[in-house]
């Protein structure tokens, strides 16, 4: 065994027990001690794999009453060759997690659980979840609970039996974000194993690996939105907060609930669809009613996939929802904006580093106070990421078409900025430095490949269309 620096032999005399699936191994030298564990059966599963075991490598230095651990995890065994890889299809494999991290001030702890492992073989993505137990190595204490789990995502490599993405540890003093890196075992990818590691600002650093074998009682996780295999229950997210449903049955089948109780939704079939203006949008018109009040409802879905001729998205899309509803004598028009999709979970990029350009289109809805003209609002979108510095920038220019068929109203264009935290994105909308409006943007896709954010914006004094209240969305892909 050799790495950074640290290179050590272990023999058969060195085995100190072997048993259940487990091998240990034991060196010392002085007051050091090696330790070489080599485990062929999953600690959650009585099951032993076949192609794929999971080892972790120990040195503990001791000098007076301090100890120096330097711990490396990895997994090896009869890797699946790039040729016979599946192309095609999706799969479930059941996983076994095992690591440990290391807080400064407290005591080291082990963790270890059983979790899932979806992929997706054509579009090349995978997601994998774990609920984890931890335990100190010295004192033998154990927690366990909600909140303790490792979470990863990422891409397949075209050209090898490899996948590669980002990992998030969330444990008893905190969250690690990093790198993860795997690989899948067997003549046809029957198991897997990868590794990952992480740290964050505090010095908490996390070392794990996992095992996998393919299992049919997993329900493989819908991976992209081009290639729903079940039915899919989306937050749909929208400004303030509101959040609203988009429960996808199948390919012709929707239920959808607003954001709030004065809108109506419901279930939409093939028969509600209806040939929009605009192709890139599925289009469905329903009436819904109450022993209140009847809403004529029409909800416009934009379209993933290549069909697309704007932008072709994979793992997020919007909404646009409008109706009316009763507003003194008469009714008032409503317009609503909002996001869904496969989101990146919030925290999963804080180890990423590099930078990223994303491009994309902006669509809204603007309105007149009081002569009540409405605009239909297009634009572009463009944000620039720094991943190390967690951090990004952007801008949104729109124009609007008015109702009343006067001229098109350039707004121009507005900043955007904003930070990646564990808890999602935050965002600030802004025109000359002066705080215009609202931004709530969200990553989506297994690395963030995608942005999708619901804004209002109220042109300023001195603006093109001033005092025109705009509610929308923009949407871009990383180029």
């Amino acid at each position: 065994m050799s790495a950074d620096g640290w290179s050590q032999r272990f023999a058969p005399e060195n085995i100190q027990s072997n048993a259940n699936g487990e091998t240990i191994y034991q060196k010392t030298g002085g007051t050091d001690r090696s330790y070489l564990t080599i485990a062929t059966t999953p600690y959650t599963n009585s099951k032993s794999n076949q192609y794929v075991g999971l080892a972790f490598w120990q040195e503990n230095a001791v000098s007076g009453t301090r100890q120096d651990m330097d711990f490396y995890i990895f997994t090896y065994g009869l890797p699946t060759s790039a040729a016979t890889v599946p192309r095609s299809g999706v799969a479930g494999f059941r996983t076994d997690t095992f690591g440990a991290v290391s807080t400064p001030g407290q005591e080291p702890r082990s963790f270890q659980g059983q979790g899932d492992f979806s992929v997706d073989f054509a579009a090349g993505v995978f997601a994998t979840h774990s609920y984890l137990n931890e335990t100190t190595l010295v004192t033998d204490q154990g927690v366990s609970g909600g909140g303790i789990e490792f979470t990863g995502a990422g891409h397949l490599s075209s050209s090898s039996g490899t996948f590669s993405g980002n990992a998030l540890y969330e444990g008893w003093f905190g969250s690690a974000a990093g790198p993860l890196a795997g690989r899948f075992y067997g003549p046809n990818g029957e198991e897997l194993g990868g590794a990952f590691s992480g740290a964050n600002g505090n010095g908490m650093t996390v070392a794990g690996g996992f095992t996998g074998q393919r299992d049919a009682t997993v329900q493989a996780q819908n991976l992209t939105l081009i290639n729903l295999t079940s039915s899919q229950h989306f937050y749909v997210q929208y400004l303030n907060n509101l959040v609203g449903g988009l429960n996808q049955q199948n390919a012709e089948t929707l239920s959808f609930g607003p954001p709030t109780s004065d809108l109506y939704g419901g279930q939409f079939t093939i028969n509600d669809k209806v040939a929009g203006i605009d192709p890139n949008f599925t289009e469905y018109r329903k009436t819904f009613s109450s022993s209140y009040d009847s809403q004529d409802v029409t909800l416009k879905l934009y379209k993933p996939g290549g069909g697309n001729s704007e932008l072709a998205l994979t793992y997020a899309s919007f909404v646009h929802y409008s109706t009316t509803v009763p507003f003194g004598t008469g009714r008032q028009r409503v317009d609503q904006y909002g996001a869904y999709g496969l989101g990146t979970p919030s925290g999963l990029l804080a180890g990423k580093t590099g930078t990223g350009s994303y491009r994309g289109i902006l669509y809204g809805t603007g309105r007149q106070y009081p002569s009540n003209i409405f605009y239909d609002v297009k634009g572009t979108s463009q944000f620039a990421v720094d991943f190390g510095a967690q951090s990004y920038t952007g801008a949104l220019a729109m124009k609007g078409t008015p109702s009343d068929g006067s001229g098109v109203i350039d707004f121009g264009s507005y900043d955007v900025a904003g930070r990646l935290t564990n808890t999602g994105v935050t965002g600030v909308l802004t025109r000359a430095g002066v705080e215009t409006g609202q931004f709530a943007p969200r990553f989506y896709g297994p690395d963030g490949e995608e942005i999708v954010a619901p804004f209002s914006v109220t042109a300023p004094t001195g603006a093109a269309g001033a005092g025109i209240t705009i509610q929308g969305v923009a949407a871009a892909k990383r180029q």
